[in-house]
């Protein structure tokens, strides 16, 4: 079953949202520009990325 998550990465322009599946993950873990990774739920899944964004805010530096 694939998990997915919503992570915020450190971009050139400051925190960037990214949506990420669990089968894609593991070339993911070793990233150093992760600030943080949330879990979804199933229904948080299918929510697009400006909807997550405004659930889980990016990380003040």
């Amino acid at each position: 079953m694939t998990k997915w998550y919503f992570v915020w990465i450190d971009g050139p322009r400051g925190p960037e949202p990214q949506k990420w599946s669990s089968d894609a993950l593991w070339g993911q873990l070793g990233r150093q520009d992760v600030l943080v990774r949330f879990p979804l739920t199933d229904h948080e899944a299918r929510l697009s990325l400006d909807q997550l964004i405004k659930r889980y805010p990016a990380p003040r530096e």
